[in-house]
């Protein structure tokens, strides 16, 4: 298959990271960065020989040889970069969120649809092989089904926010709560708290899922101390990722509980507690190097990456009933 090529717009925060892991990537060449600040030019040019730099963002999307387009700018201009590249008729791969409301997130994803063009949206942790793992685990036999998550986020905030901490730090649990759930979301609850700034700082909601299943997010930039934490209670068993850990990831079984129906006379020993713990050997794999490779992939075989518009959509769905339930001191938000 032919060798992909890529420009990237943006190389602010997140963007050098990006840059790196497409540079390195097997049947993909990197020709493009496009910044508006000269000195994050100059940067890459040092770091990386051989890479094209303009401020101009027409210039690369002129480019015959561009196949497809990284975006990791502000969430706030992500509608109107992801339209350009897409009206270009480049596939793009735009960095979480996919946009900042609901409409324009549908519009890419309808224009991308039409242009016959792949998205792929950067929700890294769905790469993770943790998370791999417990997606492999929830299948009849060994998990089973989720019951409900409890997932949280905390360090320490930008120090001038464009955003809220929902827009800023949610979208990951969000995006894990939607694929492992599988289930469509129906309703979202939330409450927003604020000290120092004038938007929430740390925040809480709940998203309800068809079927029943419940995940519970807790965003917050309200420590020094950092907190990446999935725990997933399902029919079989529970499952507990914890990225700081040093077993970040295992399966805990159902006990057996001999305090129940235990007759009058029982000359044993009262007992209960977890049951049987697996700590599966996880790959020593980045999942930022795996979402690049899977978005790559997607553009050369034309489907969809793991990650991808539909699912991107439905984040954006989710972060702005709850951060709309926040506003509203908690009212329950409908996704109808």
């Amino acid at each position: 298959m032919k060798t992909v090529t890529l420009a990237q717009v943006g190389c602010g925060y997140w963007g050098p990271n990006l840059l790196r892991n497409f540079r390195t990537l097997r049947g993909a060449r990197m020709k493009w960065l496009c910044d508006a600040k000269p000195g994050r030019l100059d940067w890459a040019r040092e770091n990386f020989p051989g890479l094209k730099t303009t401020p101009d963002l027409d210039e690369v999307l002129k480019d015959p040889e561009v196949d497809a387009v990284v975006v990791a700018t502000e969430p706030v201009s992500h509608h109107a970069l992801g339209r350009a590249v897409l009206r270009a008729r480049k596939h793009l791969f735009m960095e979480k969120p996919l946009a900042r409301s609901t409409a324009e997130a549908r519009d890419l994803a309808a224009r991308a649809q039409a242009a016959r063009r792949v998205v792929g949206v950067g929700h890294v942790y769905l790469y993770h092989p943790a998370v791999a793992a417990l997606r492999a685990a929830l299948k009849p036999g060994k998990l089973g089904r989720p019951l409900y998550l409890d997932l949280a986020r905390v360090n320490p905030g930008p120090p001038d926010p464009k955003h809220d901490v929902i827009w800023d730090l949610a979208p990951h649990e969000v995006s894990l709560a939607l694929d492992l759930i599988g289930k469509r979301p129906v309703s979202v609850r939330g409450t927003g708290l604020r000290w120092d700034l004038t938007v929430d700082e740390a925040a809480f909601f709940e998203i309800r899922f068809a079927g029943g299943a419940v995940a519970r997010v807790h965003a917050s930039w309200r420590s020094n101390r950092k907190i990446r934490r999935l725990d997933a209670y399902c029919e079989g068993g529970s499952a507990f990722f914890d990225e700081t850990a040093s077993t970040p990831f295992q399966i805990v079984y159902p006990g057996r509980d001999n305090r129940v129906g235990a007759k009058a006379g029982f000359s044993g020993t009262f007992s209960y507690g977890a049951g049987r713990t697996v700590v599966p050997e996880l790959p020593k794999e980045s999942p930022l190097a795996r979402e690049c490779a899977d978005f790559v992939a997607a553009v050369r075989r034309g489907r969809d990456p793991l990650s991808g518009a539909a699912l991107g959509v439905t984040v954006v769905r989710v972060l702005e009933a709850a951060a709309r339930s926040a506003a509203a001191g908690g009212q329950e938000v409908r996704l109808t």
